[in-house]
């Protein structure tokens, strides 16, 4: 159990890291999200708070997906590679930032993909705390 819960973390952790590291960078670069087929949704994050400082276009919006969703998934993937003391909580860190993301993402543009991080980043929380306890015994 142990070990499919470590492998799910891992290839979770590569994947999430890699889509927050190329997607914010996209965004950050050609800010008007045509790169990723979003300039449909400009309108909607527009309306969101703070628009008017942050929302404007989508630089913001990548800088912090770089942030909060590629640089924690990516320096947990590496825990989890270099099999550190402290990997567990750097997924359970970065499960909780990619629910937070998805939680803002569903209450304010109903992004449907958003649905699937979030359980994703559900079941990273869940699988870190149970591997954060210790093993029970010889070959747990």
């Amino acid at each position: 159990m142990r070990r499919m819960a470590r492998a799910f973390l891992i290839v979770v952790s590569i994947l999430n890291g890699l889509a927050g590291l190329i997607c914010g960078v996209l965004l950050m670069v050609v800010p008007d999200g045509r790169l990723l087929q979003m300039g449909s949704l400009l309108p909607v994050v527009k309306t969101l708070p703070l628009a008017n400082i942050f929302f404007r276009d989508f630089f913001w919006i990548g800088l912090a997906m770089l942030l909060a969703l590629g640089v924690p998934n990516l320096i947990a993937a590496l825990m989890l590679v270099q099999r550190s003391e402290e990997q567990y909580v750097a997924t359970l860190v970065a499960g909780v930032l990619l629910v937070l993301w998805c939680g803002f993402e569903l209450i304010y543009l109903s992004n449907v993909p958003a649905v699937g991080y979030f359980a994703v980043g559900v079941i990273s929380v869940l699988l870190s705390v149970l591997l954060l306890r210790p093993a029970d015994g010889p070959g747990a």
